[in-house]
C-alpha cells in the first residue's frame, strides 16, 4: 500500500450499539520495518468503528516517526504513546490498555498483520452471544518479506468451545502461538489476571485460560490474521533460552494448581500427560536446533525432553538422536537430512487438524 495512501474511517463511537467500538491495542519496539503493514490492515479494516491505541517503547529505529504519521492522517482515531525508556512489554502494553474504551479489544503485535474482515467476523459472533469470552482465528505466516505461507488451523471447524473444556486444550497446548489472533470482550476481561512465574513470557495465554474458567470461547478456522516470523522474534529469543518448554512447564502447573482448586479434574488430571507432551516439544526443539546448526543448544534440548520424561528414552527419535550425536561424517549428515525430509515423523511440526472439543457448538 502507498504511503500516501488515506482510507476514509469514521470517528470512533463509543456508545454505538449496533456497530461497538473496537480498541487495537498495538505494542511496538524497533518493528519500524513492518509498522506500516501492520497500520495499514488495522485502517482498512471493514468494521467500520474503531480506534487505535499505539504505544512505543523508546524504538531506536523510524517507528515513533511512522506513529506521528498515521496519527496525522487519520485524527481521531490513533491514540499515540511513546515511552521515555524502553520499559519492557508490560508497561509499554499498559500505555495502550489505559485508553482503551471498546466494547471489544486485541492486542495487536507491531510486525503481525489483520486481513480486512477479521474484526466484523469476530465482533459478529461476539454480539451474538453474550457468554463468549472471546473470538480466536486460526492464522497464516508471512517472512520478513511478506511472503505467505499456509498452515493448517489447530481446529477443523469453526466452532464455540464450552470454557472448561478449552482451558483442557490449554493443558495440552499452544492454540494461538499469535496473540494478534484473538479479539476480546472487555467485559469478561475485567478482573482476570495473567500472573505467575511465567507471565512475562506467557501472560496472554495465562490470561485466556482464566476467562476460559468463566466463559466460552469462539473459533474461526478461516486465516484471517498474518502471522510474521523473523530474526528478531520474541519467540525465537524464548527458544533459545529453553523457555518455548520450561516456560510451558510452569504454565502447565500452574493452570493443574488453578483447577484443582476449582474441582475441575479434566484439567488438572491433564498434568502428566501435558508434561510427556513437551518432552516430544522439547525433542521437536532439539531437532529445529540441529537443522540451524546450533548443536549445543540441541544437547541442552535432548537432555531436557529426558528429563521431562525418561520414557522417552525409548522413543524412536530420541535414538535416532542418539546415533547422530556418535555417528561422524556421511552418516551424521544423512541422519540430519532424514530429519529435513520426512519432517521428523510429525515432531517438526504439527501435520493434523483436530475437532472441537466435546460440547462444542459449529459455526
Amino acid at each position: 500500500m502507498s504511503n500516501d495512501y488515506v482510507v476514509e474511517r469514521c470517528l470512533p463511537e463509543i456508545n454505538n450499539r449496533e456497530k461497538p467500538l473496537v480498541s487495537i491495542l498495538v505494542y511496538n519496539y524497533n518493528y519500524g520495518r513492518y509498522l506500516r503493514e501492520c497500520l495499514d490492515s488495522l485502517v482498512a479494516q471493514t468494521y467500520p468503528n474503531i480506534e487505535i491505541n499505539f504505544s512505543d517503547n523508546y524504538s531506536e529505529d523510524d517507528s515513533w516517526d511512522i506513529a506521528i504519521e498515521y496519527a496525522k492522517k487519520y485524527p481521531g482515531i490513533f491514540t499515540i504513546t511513546q515511552n521515555r525508556q524502553n520499559f519492557g512489554t508490560g508497561p509499554n502494553f499498559r500505555n495502550c490498555s489505559i485508553n482503551l474504551r471498546g466494547k471489544y479489544f486485541i492486542n495487536m503485535c507491531s510486525d503481525d498483520v489483520l486481513l480486512p474482515d477479521f474484526i466484523s467476523r469476530c465482533v459478529a459472533i461476539l454480539q451474538s452471544n453474550s457468554e463468549i469470552g472471546y473470538v480466536m482465528t486460526h492464522r497464516a505466516i508471512i517472512d520478513a518479506d511478506s511472503v505467505r505461507t499456509e498452515e493448517l488451523p489447530f481446529y477443523n471447524q469453526s466452532c464455540v468451545i464450552p470454557g472448561h473444556e478449552q482451558a483442557a486444550v490449554y493443558m495440552m497446548a499452544a492454540v494461538n502461538p499469535s496473540v494478534s489472533q484473538i479479539l476480546y470482550s472487555v467485559k469478561h476481561t475485567k478482573g482476570t489476571s495473567a500472573g505467575g512465574l511465567a507471565s512475562e513470557w506467557y501472560g496472554t495465554r495465562i490470561y485466556d485460560f482464566n476467562i476460559c474458567l468463566e466463559y466460552s470461547m469462539a473459533y474461526i478456522k478461516e486465516p484471517l490474521m498474518l502471522h510474521r516470523i523473523h530474526g528478531l522474534n520474541e519467540s525465537l529469543k524464548a527458544a533459545d533460552k529453553l523457555l518455548e518448554v520450561i516456560g510451558a512447564y510452569v504454565v502447565h502447573v500452574q493452570f493443574a494448581d488453578i483447577a484443582s482448586r476449582r474441582s475441575l479434574n479434566k484439567v488438572s488430571e491433564r498434568l502428566p500427560k501435558s508434561i510427556s507432551k513437551l518432552a516430544l516439544l522439547s525433542l521437536r526443539y532439539c531437532i529445529r536446533a540441529l537443522i540451524n546448526e546450533n548443536e549445543i543448544l540441541a544437547k541442552k534440548y535432548f537432555h531436557l525432553a529426558l528429563c521431562l520424561d525418561h520414557n522417552y528414552e525409548e522413543h524412536d527419535i530420541t535414538r535416532k538422536l542418539q546415533r547422530y550425536w556418535l555417528a561422524e561424517g556421511e552418516e551424521r549428515l544423512h541422519i540430519l537430512d532424514s530429519f529435513e525430509s520426512n519432517a521428523s515423523e510429525g515432531i517438526i511440526s504439527r501435520m493434523t487438524s483436530y475437532a472441537p472439543p466435546e460440547g462444542s457448538i459449529l459455526l
